[in-house]
């Protein structure tokens, strides 16, 4: 049964890949329970350590001394977590490290005819890290990381390299923050069988706009993912068939201009109505599309989360619906032991 799920949900564990497919495609989980509720991507305009690990250009000097814990209870018993550290350095910039590990549990091991043999264990991840320059409302940044894939059946063993590079522009003042992306931008280091076996990896650009209503206790976010290529929209395979007169199929159009657009959108609001609280509310269109059932009124690609600080900590909770009964419950706390919280 969950040998099942890691293949539905896509998840890079060696033999569990599909054709065609990514490799180290839990890079795209969300890096924080914030950016989970708020549809999965990273925002800028509030403190947020964890969204560094997908955005190096929302690292700032405020996160000085800062640590941050991820966990995330994922679909059939996986289970993730992240931590990571932040320190600035004046007139040289801002760095932070940090580790990310998915644990997939136990899997029956057995012989060809069913005859139970043991067990074995797998999990992976990614050792992480980046920099980032300011240059007044600008700031650029990037990411390395260091993926890895341990199967304990047979040994298997896989690992590679990837960055991510971005730039954003930041007004406090107007309470704007922009931000362009490139993901996960890489290649296999090792992997058994050699090049011939190596898969892509999940690299997007992608570009967000986030907004702050003046004297409204409103943050309005809007992005754009997979900038690299249009073609979003297909024809999904289980649709009935149709038949003209002569008992020949009917071939479905192909999705119009407007799917492949909006596929790309991916939508959130924030509301702080205290300055300790946030509520709030993501969408995401192209995660709806792909899984809710034709007819179903579920709502996936809704998501929705809630944040609660003081001065030097913050715990976020972050709820992502993929499609009824199957959904992502993440939480994060950001803790300043050594110093006063400073807000971004």
């Amino acid at each position: 049964m969950r040998r099942y799920w890691l293949k539905g949900i896509g998840l890079s564990i060696g033999w569990a890949q599909f054709a065609g497919g990514w490799s180290y495609d839990f890079l795209c989980t969300p890096p924080s329970a914030r950016s989970a509720g708020l549809g999965g991507v990273a925002w800028g305009g509030d403190v947020d350590p964890g969204a560094v690990a997908q955005n190096p250009a929302l690292l700032r000097p405020a996160y000085h001394r800062y640590f941050h814990l991820g966990l995330q209870p994922y679909l059939a018993g996986i289970f993730i977590s992240s931590f990571s550290y932040f320190h600035h350095w004046r007139e040289v910039g801002t760095f932070w490290s940090g580790l990310l590990y998915l644990n997939y549990g136990e899997f029956q091991q057995t012989d060809e005819i069913g005859n139970a043999l043991g067990t074995f264990s797998a999990y992976e991840g990614a050792w992480m890290g980046g920099a980032a320059r300011h240059f007044g409302r600008w700031h650029a940044g990037m990411n390395l990381k260091l993926p890895f894939s341990v199967v304990s059946l047979d040994r298997y063993r896989r690992w590679g390299l990837c960055a991510d590079i971005a730039i954003s522009y930041e007004d406090t003042a107007r309470g704007l923050s922009l931000s362009l992306l490139l993901r996960n931008v890489g290649t296999e280091l090792y992997r058994p069988g050699g090049r011939a076996f190596a898969q892509p990896f999940p690299t997007s650009l992608q570009m967000t706009v986030s907004y702050r209503l003046p004297h409204a206790p409103f943050r309005f976010h809007v992005g754009a993912i997979h900038l690299q290529r249009w073609r979003m929209a297909y024809n999904d395979p289980l649709q009935p068939v149709q038949y003209d007169l002569l008992g020949n199929p009917i071939p479905l159009p192909p999705p119009p201009w407007t799917e492949h657009l909006f596929r790309h959108v991916v939508g959130g609001v924030e509301l702080f109505p205290e300055g300790v609280l946030r509520a709030r509310l993501g969408y995401h269109v192209q995660r709806r599309r792909e899984l809710n059932p034709i007819g179903s009124s579920a709502l996936g690609g809704v998501s929705f989360g809630l944040g609660i600080g003081g001065r030097r900590w913050r715990l976020d909770y972050g709820y992502s619906l993929f499609f009824r009964r199957a959904a992502l419950h993440s939480f994060s706390i950001s803790v300043e032991p050594l110093g006063r919280w400073k807000k971004n």
